[in-house]
């Protein structure tokens, strides 16, 4: 998973496009602005969802993901509040003492020292936003767009594709790569699949898709959030049987401020993962 900017083309181009609605035609000597088309129809996604600003400007977020492995036999269970500005996160783990989280300044931490957790802190500490977070967690400068010739199919429907694929430079895992599903009509997204290459995860050979869903969006601070998740195993490309689900709850904007988002004194601190080369 990736490191996210606090500032992106797409939120440049969301405010240039409504400025653009209300101005006349530029000059030949102003600068036009370009878009893919499959970034434009990101950020059409982005818009059909609730807007990047509301999801920049609403507050933290808070949510509870409960993960449940079951071709493994594990379960993942964390209440998490998140900055969707500087991703600085805290997790709470329910029955527990432990927390883990993200500092502002971009370090991975858990409480007590010697507590630990599984998956790695360092993965797992931002990986539930990047899928509860569709499609506004891929308002990211470093991403590049394309739009797919053909269409997927899932669940008897037909929806567009675009490819979302990482800058050399994004972070220890730039080999990542998410494939959008996307109503034509509404421009809401329907799932997602994806690799995973972190290295704290990710042992080498060919990285294995999986395909997770956006299921019964809801309502939250003007945003339409998924309420849930299924996790599909794929196989050629093809959207396959269902390996996992997640429980999603609790889905909250609150007040920045209102928590300490700060590591508690006597965490102990993660070394970074090394960038990738």
């Amino acid at each position: 998973m990736k490191q996210l900017k606090t500032l992106s083309t797409i939120t440049a181009l969301s405010t240039l496009l409504a400025l653009g609605a209300c101005k006349p035609a530029s000059s030949n000597n102003e600068a036009a602005v370009v878009i893919s088309p499959g970034k434009e129809l990101v950020l059409e996604s982005i818009n059909a969802h609730g807007g990047i600003e509301k999801w920049r400007n609403n507050g933290l977020f808070k949510f509870r993901w409960t993960y449940h492995m079951t071709d493994r036999d594990s379960t993942v269970d964390s209440i998490q509040i998140v900055d969707p500005v500087s991703f600085a996160a805290v997790h709470t783990v329910p029955n527990s003492d432990t927390s883990f989280g993200r500092a502002a300044d971009g370090r991975y931490w858990i409480y007590p020292a010697d507590a630990t957790f599984m998956p790695p802190v360092q993965f797992w500490t931002l990986t539930p936003t990047y899928f509860l977070g569709i499609p506004f967690v891929f308002d990211d400068d470093q991403i590049t767009f394309e739009l797919l010739e053909e269409t997927k199919r899932f669940e008897g429907k037909d929806y567009s594709q675009v490819k979302l694929t990482y800058d050399s430079s994004a972070g220890e895992s730039p080999d990542d790569y998410y494939v959008l599903l996307i109503d034509p009509e509404t421009k809401l997204v329907r799932g997602t699949y994806y690799t995973v290459t972190n290295p704290l995860v990710f042992k080498g050979g060919i990285p294995v898709e999986k395909f997770i869903s956006l299921d019964n969006l809801q309502d939250v601070g003007g945003l339409k959030i998924a309420g849930g998740h299924i996790t599909y195993a794929m196989s050629d490309g093809v959207i396959g049987e269902q390996m996992r689900y997640t429980d999603v709850s609790d889905v909250a904007f609150i007040e920045r401020g209102s928590t300490n988002m700060s590591p508690p004194e006597g965490a102990r601190f993660f070394d970074p993962i090394p960038a990738a080369e």
